[in-house]
Order: C-alpha cells, then structure tokens, then sequence
C-alpha cells in the first residue's frame, strides 16, 4: 500500500513539475523573442491593477492600455510584458510609478505583427520566478522519489 502511494506522489510531482516548468519555459521564450522587436513611442491612456482574486491574495492584475503607430497604423495595445500574470505589491508599486496616463513611454512591437507589442520586453513577473522554483522542486521530489522506490525493488 505504502509502496503505491509513493509511486502516485512520484507520478503526480513529475507530472506536475513538468506542467509548471513547462509553462515557465514557454513564458520565457515568448518573453526573449520580444527583445528584438522594434522601439516605438506609445502614450498611455491608462495604467492600474485588478484586485486580488481574495481576501489573502496579494497578487495584482496588471492593466494598461496604450496608443502607438507602427508602420504608419495607430494601434492600441495592453501588454505590458510577454506573459502577463499578477504583479506583487512592490511591482505594483513600480509600474505605476513608471507607467501613468498621459505619459509618452517606450513600446516594443513585433515587426512581423506590429498590432502586438509589450510595454517591457525581455522580462518576466517575480510569480513566473516562483512558478519555474516549484515546478524544479516538484520534479526533483518526483525524481528522488522514483529513485528511492527503484533501488527497493532491487
């Protein structure tokens, strides 16, 4: 009995761990692809944060809208980086320091696509950060878990 539960916790950790590390790797490379798209100006039309998803949550939505030409088209876009997830009070506190309506700030827009474009290329949240340490941890237990249940067979 004891033996099948360890193989579920091996099982489900690895899974797990490949799920939430996977999602980081995807969010990272989509957030290095943006380092070569081209600089622009952009106005902000307005800059805020969503609230907590609950009373002990202190992850902040990020929110933004912004004007910008690209190729001689207006657009108006709301990506603020690559993979937009939640922003934690300190970020909060500097995105709208850094980002507020009526400023003219820099954008970054895919030359291929120019209707996409991010306020902050190349960068990640610190809850992406955290994410990609779980899923590390869950497959190192999946993995040493596997191990040990493999040299008892023996």
């Amino acid at each position: 009995m004891r033996r099948r539960f360890l193989l579920v916790c091996c099982a489900l950790s690895l899974v797990g761990g490949m799920g939430l590390s996977g999602d980081f790797a995807l969010k990272a490379f989509r957030a290095w692809q943006t380092l070569d798209w081209e600089e622009g100006d952009a106005e902000m039309l307005s800059s805020d944060a969503g609230a907590p998803n609950g009373p002990r949550s202190r992850c902040y939505p990020p929110r933004a809208a912004y004007r910008y030409s690209a190729k001689g088209t207006q657009f108006t876009g709301q990506r603020i980086r690559a993979a937009d997830s939640c922003m934690s009070g300190n970020e909060l506190r500097e995105f709208q320091a850094e980002f507020r309506k009526g400023d003219t700030v820099d954008v970054y827009y895919d030359p291929a696509h120019p209707s996409e474009a991010v306020l902050q290329p190349g960068r990640l949240w610190c809850n992406d950060w955290i994410q990609a340490c779980f899923g590390l941890l869950f497959m190192g237990f999946g993995i040493v878990t596997g191990i040990r249940i493999l040299r008892k067979q023996r």
